[in-house]
């Protein structure tokens, strides 16, 4: 009888392990390996994009930062950030092909990015807009409304090159010259100069332009599209379903009431 006894005991010590929540053996594929090798590498570009992410090593910080670390958390593993895209299409490539378990850099989702990898619920949503250079628009308006030239843009337009903005620029402004650039910085110049009709972006980075350069209303107005979103989200490989759901889960309890006047004041006061 003790050894009858004995043996059960044995038997649901085992059973009781191996329903413990750290056992990888019980867990899905995606999140065991994720736990077995103890990290949870998530992917951003090298450039900064406050306050989105900026800095490195134990420095870095940002909303992103905040929402991967707390991925972490519930993973119960630390996060390692990989900085070394050189674009935003390059960090989504990095989710595709396993080289990074997520991709949390102020990543907007498009069609052709969502027949690839699986984006979380957004985090944010922002308005599309332009910085459009004032005599451009002076001399293309006719007598028309600001939205009927928008409407029908056929001059020069500029966007960051292999970003979500080349997509969407091809899509809405089909009668446009598509001018693609590295930087932002020099799509604004360009704008404040003449050289292009305008840059597009988000309605958060338009905003910031007259606080990083006030001079730039003299030239050039800023224009938001109402009508077309800019949802910002995690993306995730297509085939680890559990570890988007708990990205998903983490966006929608936690990060889910993020609005452009919260963004920007918390990059004035990063600024700081």
């Amino acid at each position: 009888m003790k050894k009858l006894f004995a043996f059960l005991f044995a038997l649901m010590a085992v059973s009781a392990s191996a329903q413990l929540p750290n056992s990888t053996a019980q867990l899905p594929p995606d999140i065991a390996q994720i736990k077995k090798k103890n990290v949870l590498v998530v992917a951003m570009t090298k450039k900064d994009q406050p306050p989105f992410f900026s800095g490195e090593g134990e420095a870095i910080k940002g909303l992103d930062v905040d929402i991967a670390r707390r991925i972490g958390v519930m993973l119960g593993v630390p996060v390692e950030f990989r900085r070394d895209a050189d674009s935003f299409a390059e960090v989504v490539e990095q989710v595709r092909v396993n080289k990074a378990d997520i991709a949390v850099s102020k990543l907007s989702v498009t069609g052709p990015r969502l027949q690839t990898v699986r984006f979380s619920a957004p985090y944010i949503r922002l308005k599309q807009a332009l910085i459009v250079n004032r005599l451009w628009l002076s001399q293309n308006s006719n007598g028309k409304e600001v939205y009927e030239v928008i409407r029908d843009f056929h001059g020069k337009i500029s966007f960051i090159r292999n970003s979500s903005y080349d997509t969407f620029a091809r899509s809405n402004f089909p009668k446009a010259n598509f001018n693609p650039e590295d930087s932002w910085d020099v799509i604004v110049d360009k704008v404040m100069s003449g050289d292009y009709a305008a840059g597009y972006r988000d309605e958060f980075e338009i905003k910031k332009i007259s606080f990083e350069k006030p001079e730039a209303a003299l030239s050039t107005k800023a224009i938001t599209i109402s009508d077309s979103l800019d949802n910002i989200a995690v993306a995730v490989h297509w085939n680890s379903t559990h570890l988007w759901s708990i990205v998903d889960y983490v966006i929608r309890t936690e990060f889910n009431n993020v609005d452009t006047k919260k963004l920007m004041d918390r990059y004035k006061a990063e600024k700081k």
